[in-house]
This record gives C-alpha cells, structure tokens and sequence, in this order.
C-alpha cells in the first residue's frame, strides 16, 4: 500500500481504519504467539493460554513472549501503519527529539514528583462502588481486575538480572513506545485533525487510554497519566517525551518490585506513592505543577499553535 493512500478519508472513517487495524493485528499477533509455542507445549497451548497455571515458570515466560508479540504486533505495528495510510502531517516531525534536551529530563522528573498524587488518585479509586442495580457490572470488575493483578504479580515475580531485563523490555519499552505511538501519536492526532482542539483530543484519547487496559479500579490514575502524556505530546511536538514519561512511570513500578523481592526494601510496586499524609500529595502536587509549568513554558515559543 502506497503512503497517504486512505489520506482522503473523512475523520470518522479514520478512526473505524484504526480500530479495524489494531484488531486485526491484535488477533495476528496472538495467532502467531500460539505458532511460536505449538513446538514448546503442543496442541494445548490454547488451554495454556486460557487457564495458564501462573506458578509454572515455563508458562509463566511464554506468556511473556505473547505479551511482547501483542504489544508489537498488535499496538505499535497497526498505529505506525495508520499514520503511514493517512499521510498525517506530522507523523514525521513527531518523531524528531525535543529542540531543549532538559525537557527529556523534566518528562522524567514529572513521573517521579508526581507518584503522591497518583497514589492518592489510586487510593480513591479503590474505593468505587457502583449503584445495586450494577452489582453484577461491580462484580465483573473486581474479578477482571483480580485476574489482571494475577497475571502482573506473576509477571513481575522474579530475582534474577535477566528475569529484570527481561521485564524492562516487557513492561517498561514495548508498552512506552507502542501505546504512546498508538494513543498520543495515531488517536489523539486524529482526534485533534477532528475536533480541531487539543483539550478534546488530550481528553478523549485518554479515556480510551484508560479504558482500555480494562483496569477499572486502576482508571483515575491511568486517566491523569495519559492527560499528563497528551499535553506533552502536543507542546512538545516530539513523541519522545511523552515515551520517556511513559517509561519511566513503568521502569519505577518494575524496579521497585524488584528491589522488593531481593528485600533491598520494605515497599512492593502496589504500594509505592501510597501514602495518606495530605501534605505529602500537596507537595507533590506542587512540583508537578513545577515542572508542568517549565515544560510549557520552554515548548510555548516553538509551538504556539499547541498552547
């Protein structure tokens, strides 16, 4: 397929294209996770995959690799794809690193001074409850949301330097660079040719951002997280510093897990940034505020259009 060949298409069957790549990329690339293990695990490798028995370590590293060919195949190829066919126009410049190297630096810095204020955000959304008459919808997202911390808690379950590594590239750069390329770069850029307003954009796509991980006592956190990455994203004009973000939001969670379980410390990743002291998430607060502040400041001049 040529460059910009589905660049005529109206924003509405641009994104139905979009939808339509990653779902058939998404079962591509589970396809082709079931093909790579059939020599390891044989004709029950569906079952595997259904019912894995999280306290095999076999099974445990061959979910890994379905995760990495589902986070490749099935996030990052689709999003590069779409821009590709509709020819965005800055599909290319996004790509170029920020013209101030600092704000590389204050993307990060952002993630770490703000772990109060998102741990509040995740306090208070471990606290939802629905109405009565959605009691069985409650009931889905608690047990949605026990498989998920199952399979993270497997995931992460290990003590050795290449079970670290291998977690870094897992969780920390496949996902920084797929979901930001596919959410920031591919819907929020369309969202944003659509309504012709950035705030519209950085809103909706993170709603879809946290949606999607399906979450749902996990949504305030990851919503505040994708509204951070948006506006980076769209001040910035560069990709890269919502991806630095982005990962080290995802290096923290793996690194101190890590730490946790050679007991080099006495907090696990869940834990991390909980803490009930209100002048803790003031502060906090404040120098997130700080460095959103700089970081705007500093791309304002370069991309006016964008602030």
């Amino acid at each position: 397929m040529l460059k910009g060949s589905y660049s005529h298409l109206n924003p509405v069957s641009k994104l139905l294209l979009l939808i339509i790549l990653v779902f058939s990329f998404l079962l591509f690339s589970l396809l082709l996770g079931i093909l790579v293990l059939v020599p390891f695990f044989g004709s029950g490798v569906i079952s595997l995959i259904a019912a894995p028995d999280f306290a095999d370590p076999a099974i445990v590293n061959a979910l890994k690799v379905v995760q990495m060919l589902n986070t490749t195949g099935g996030l990052l190829l689709p999003a590069i794809m779409f821009m590709w066919l509709c020819d965005r126009y800055d599909s290319g410049s996004m790509y170029k690193l920020p013209h101030i190297p600092w704000l590389i630096v204050a993307s990060a810095a952002l993630i770490i001074v703000a772990q109060p204020v998102v741990g509040l955000a995740n306090e208070l959304n471990s606290h939802l409850s629905l109405p009565g008459w959605l009691s069985d919808v409650e009931t889905w997202m608690k047990d949605k949301e026990n498989i998920n911390a199952t399979v993270t808690e497997a995931f992460l379950s290990t003590v050795s330097a290449s079970g670290f590594l291998i977690n870094i590239l897992m969780i920390t750069i496949l996902p920084a660079l797929a979901e930001e390329i596919l959410f920031r770069g591919a819907l929020a850029g369309l969202l944003k040719d659509w309504t012709k307003n950035m705030h519209a954009a950085v809103l909706i796509s993170s709603l879809v951002f946290a949606a999607i991980h399906l979450q749902f006592y996990g949504f305030l956190p990851r919503f505040l997280l994708g509204m951070m990455l948006g506006y980076l994203f769209f001040w910035s004009g560069s990709i890269w510093l919502p991806v630095i973000a982005h990962f080290t939001n995802n290096f923290l969670s793996v690194l101190i897990e890590f730490l946790f379980r050679k007991g080099y410390i006495h907090t696990n990743a869940e834990n991390f940034g909980a803490n009930n002291a209100a002048w803790l998430a003031l502060l906090s607060f404040t120098a997130a505020s700080a460095v959103i502040y700089f970081i705007y400041s500093k791309t304002m001049v370069r991309n006016p259009s964008n602030h």
